[in-house]
């Protein structure tokens, strides 16, 4: 077990994706992605450029420290700039410090990476739950959609999980 991990907080877990207008590449356009600790007041920045295919990636935004047991919360911005104008791609509240926090439990987080889709004749108005055990996991707004293979990995581990689980209970109860 890795001792340290208990002093390292994924304000922004790892996002990668592509922007379009409708199939067409955005080529050029800029991301600029901002986490907001609410426990120590800072904001965190970066930045990326999407490639000729529209492709962009931005690594986690991570720090150390230590914490009380508070619910921590980290407010998420991305937004994308393109000829002059700024669009809002993802704005969403974290409930939690764990990578890839944003749409699986802990447990899952190491099996899955966020793939997001941002067309630009999406309305940043546009609202996007994430829906875990029938129970609303998280809501995001913009016009970057989560890939839809985020949500199914995790239905998958959690099915794998159950199984071996009941595996175990009957291996117990023999």
């Amino acid at each position: 077990m890795n001792f340290f991990k208990y002093f390292q907080f994924y304000l922004f877990s790892a996002v990668k994706g592509r922007v379009h207008d409708n199939g067409t590449p955005l080529v050029g356009a800029k991301l600029t992605r901002t986490a907001q600790d609410a426990f120590n007041g800072k904001t965190y920045t970066d930045y990326a450029y999407t490639d000729s295919e529209g492709q962009f990636e931005l690594s986690f935004i991570k720090i150390w420290g230590f914490r009380l047991l508070l619910e921590p919360l980290v407010f998420q911005k991305i937004e994308v700039e393109y000829k002059g104008i700024k669009k809002l791609a993802w704005d969403m509240t974290k409930h939690n410090l764990h990578h890839y926090g944003e749409i699986a439990y802990e447990e899952d987080a190491k099996m899955i990476p966020i793939e997001i889709d941002c067309d630009w004749k999406n309305s940043e108005d546009k609202k996007q739950k994430i829906i875990k055990e029938r129970k609303v996991y998280a809501v995001s707004f913009g016009i970057a959609t989560i890939l839809e293979k985020n949500a199914t990995t995790t239905k998958t581990v959690a099915v794998l999980k159950m199984i071996y689980f009941n595996i175990k209970l009957v291996q117990v109860f023999r």
